[in-house]
């Protein structure tokens, strides 16, 4: 994103501590920029009225406040504008649903600065963002005891390169697709595994299918 238009966020979370870190975050960051902060649902709607950010980061929480359904409601109401959840929740339940509403972009509170930026980034282009903590829970594995997550972030060349994959091509046919080369796509491969922390291509199924890339 160009420093002359740098991305714009509102920030939704019921924790101070949390909206501080955020706004920190953004405010010493001269590709971000900082809109407002709330606290609840009622301020939230009010902010998206006056304002239209890039990115809306909400956390998703309890049900009367910001829930399931006010994130839905905020995501047809409001269509231009890329929403990044940013939770506690490690449910694999819990997080199908977000996914299942059209949210692409979720991290857990315990990310590492430069991943909550690398996701911020990511979902103000509409690529599709998860954490590894995240991707853990999707692909049925054990949740990394890591301090920190890994990066998730999944690029829209990747995302055609995993949806060809998924659906039997091998690498030389999604070459000749694609218009790329064979050796691109190994390319691909190797740092799309490497990004989800798989090793076969059940595994790659599997995040197709519970992402909503492979129906």
């Amino acid at each position: 994103m160009s420093k002359t238009h740098p991305i714009s966020v509102i920030i939704a979370d019921t924790a101070f501590i949390i909206r501080k870190g955020l706004r920190t975050l953004i405010k010493e960051n001269p590709d971000f920029e900082y809109i407002t902060e709330v606290a609840d649902a009622k301020s939230l709607n009010l902010a998206l009225k006056q304002y239209s950010p890039n990115v809306l980061i909400v956390d998703h929480c309890c049900d009367d406040c910001f829930s399931l359904n006010v994130i839905s409601k905020i995501k047809k109401e409001y269509p231009n504008i890329n929403i990044l959840v940013i939770s506690h929740e490690k449910s694999a339940e819990e997080i199908k649903k977000i996914i299942g509403i059209g949210i692409k972009n979720y991290l857990l509170k315990d990310c590492d600065e430069q991943e909550i930026i690398d996701a911020i980034t990511c979902c103000a282009k509409g690529d599709k963002y998860f954490c590894g903590q995240i991707i853990d829970v999707l692909l049925e594995k054990e949740i990394s005891t890591k301090e920190h997550c890994e990066t998730g972030g999944i690029t829209d060349r990747e995302l055609e390169i995993i949806t060809q994959l998924v659906s039997g091509k091998r690498p030389k046919e999604i070459a000749d697709i694609l218009h790329i080369s064979h050796f691109t796509v190994n390319t691909h491969k190797k740092n799309i595994y490497k990004k989800l922390g798989i090793n076969h291509s059940y595994e790659l199924a599997q995040y197709a299918l519970k992402t909503g890339l492979m129906k």
